[in-house]
């Protein structure tokens, strides 16, 4: 049974009202149900299912998919995961080999659990762990924190693990696959953590996929060290504490982000639970897209000094590319989270009022990094602030920056866009080919939504010249999604309701339930015109950038030719269409 196959019938097992009612409590409204939401917080509910489509939809949060999807984001599992989950329940027969593969992870995530809890039981038995406790004690952390977080101890004796897992040859062999222990040129093993505290590092499912370590001796390097990845650890897909954390999180339509372990159980300590911290690791993508699921609003909380500033700026892109502003904490320089709770003294909702104080929004904090050498250098500083945020996709989000940085810079808000849309050239762009556009275009979703409710139209739009535009945004969701669409209406599938993709799913549900065009053919020929138009600046752009070049490169004679050429095209293209 291939994967389609199987996420249509587990999809046809299960009744998505049922399902989302034991989760949810539902009301029947019409001829759909509704509910508060339980991927964020509301006070109006604003979530609803529909049976008739046995789909989804929260118009607060923007959440929407079907059965699986729904199932995935409640249990914090890959879209993989929850279908077997589901089929597994439904009784449906899968494939032994996907079974196969999840049982094997889960024995490696078994045995770190297990390494998880001999760390612990090292840290209140060996011979040398008195240290170590009393770090964690200095540290201000109590027993409680310990034991949640099953913080443990790693001796300076570097074949305490070895030792203890050469019991079984099975769990030695998966210790060596996980980096726990590694084998020497003599055959023997030795452990990877060696004089640490240990902080095992649990997924969205409480299991243990791995483990940061701190060094307890000042001058030892590195200070921070982390299993290496693995099938089952992948640090720049996993937080510290999220496992831990995430109710909070979508309690209060809020998280915090920090860098460090401490900087973590400090907070977490002090009574603030909706925070988590990246493992050893820089910020990613695939981070932010993780953290987007469980809430949209944030707060970067780094390091006072200039490394912690730059990685704020750095977070700051890419949260920006989520369409995501965050808001960021700025510290004193010498202090780290962990150094400056302790420093407070303060805890609960005090603290969170301090934090409140010293936190501000991210366009405010960059301009505060960069104002000193603006007055400098206004131009060059300018364009640094752009690095910054030329990340952004979203439109409306890039006008109320523009608008912000016109505000604080002097300068206008067309002058801010410009760096947005590219809308300049400099002698190394010339030549290059027309880059693509990344924000969405709306124009793009109002195409997917025809098609979803029209597909017999997608030949007629081919012709108009779909495809080619979809080429200009193919780094734009709708652009992909669209692509993909069309190759499903290319197989002969007219009623799509299935996209093998989480992200696309979530896009076709969210486009099932909206109500179709009320005017079908208007809208077509509105359509239609809207991708002449849009090929049309396109070849617009790409005729000026090759003037520009000429004129920068190219002879009088050359820019003659050209220019020719481009007549004769020009009428040509007139002439096909009178005889059209």
């Amino acid at each position: 049974m291939s994967f389609e196959d199987l996420f249509e019938e587990v999809k046809n097992s299960y009744d998505i009202v049922d399902l989302v009612s034991s989760y949810v409590r539902l009301k029947k409204v019409g001829k759909n149900f509704v509910g508060f939401c339980p991927f964020h917080s509301e006070k109006t509910p604003s979530f609803v299912v529909s049976p008739e489509k046995q789909i989804f939809k929260c118009f607060g949060c923007g959440a929407a998919g079907d059965v699986v999807t729904f199932y995935t984001k409640i249990k914090g599992l890959s879209f993989k995961e929850s279908l077997l989950e589901l089929a597994e329940k439904a009784g449906i027969s899968v494939d032994k080999k996907f079974f196969v593969e999840k049982k094997r992870e889960k024995s490696l995530t078994e045995l770190n659990y297990k390494v998880a809890k001999f760390y612990q039981h090292l840290l209140y038995s060996h011979s040398s762990s008195k240290f170590a406790r009393e770090y964690l004690q200095q540290r201000g952390i109590n027993e409680e924190t310990i034991k949640n977080f099953f913080l443990g101890f790693a001796p300076q004796d570097g074949r305490v693990l070895a030792g203890y897992l050469r019991n079984s040859s099975e769990d030695l062999a998966k210790g060596e696959e996980l980096g726990l222990v590694k084998r020497t040129s003599d055959g023997s093993y030795i452990d990877l953590f060696r004089g640490r505290i240990i902080f095992p590092i649990f997924n969205l499912k409480g299991e243990c996929v791995g483990f940061g370590a701190r060094a307890l001796d000042k001058d030892a390097e590195p200070k921070y060290l982390n299993t290496p990845e693995s099938k089952i650890f992948k640090k720049g897909e996993i937080f510290y504490g999220l496992y831990q954390s995430k109710e909070a999180i979508k309690r209060e339509n809020l998280g915090i982000l920090v860098e460090g372990y401490f900087d973590f159980l400090s907070l977490w300590e002090k009574g603030i639970k909706n925070v988590v911290a990246t493992c050893g690791t820089a910020l990613t993508e695939n981070h932010v897209k993780l953290m987007k699921t469980f809430t949209e609003n944030w707060i970067i909380f780094y390091d006072g000094d200039l490394a912690g500033k730059k990685a704020t700026l750095r977070a700051i892109s890419l949260f920006l590319k989520e369409g995501i502003l965050p808001k960021c904490v700025i510290l004193p320089e010498e202090d780290d989270p962990d150094s400056w709770i302790r420093k407070e003294g303060l805890e609960g909702e005090t603290l969170k009022r301090k934090i409140e104080e010293i936190t501000v929004d991210s366009i405010t904090f960059v301009i505060n990094f960069y104002k000193e050498e603006y007055k400098l250098n206004p131009s060059k500083t300018f364009k640094e602030i752009m690095e910054v945020f030329k990340s952004t996709q979203d439109p409306f989000l890039r006008n109320n920056i523009a608008r912000e940085l016109s505000f604080y810079l002097g300068i206008s808000e067309n002058e801010v866009l410009k760096y947005f849309v590219k809308d300049f050239y400099t002698e190394e762009m010339l030549g290059k080919p027309i880059e693509k556009a990344k924000e969405d275009v709306p124009g793009l979703r109002n195409i997917a939504q025809f098609l979803i409710n029209y597909p017999e139209c997608y030949l007629e739009l081919e012709s108009s010249g779909l495809s080619k535009l979809l080429e200009f945004y193919s780094d734009t969701i709708y652009g992909r999604f669209l692509k993909q669409l069309i190759e499903e209406f290319k197989k002969g599938n007219r009623e799509v309701d299935y996209i093998p993709d989480l992200e696309f799913q979530e896009i076709l549900s969210d486009l099932l339930l909206d109500p179709p065009f009320e005017n079908k053919e208007e809208v077509f020929y509105h359509i239609k015109n809207y991708i002449k138009r849009e090929l049309a600046k396109k070849e617009i752009r790409k005729v000026t950038e090759n003037l520009k070049l000429l004129q920068i490169k190219g002879s009088k004679e050359e820019i003659e030719k050209y220019l020719w050429i481009l007549k004769s095209s020009i009428t040509g293209k007139l002439i096909k269409e009178t005889k059209n």
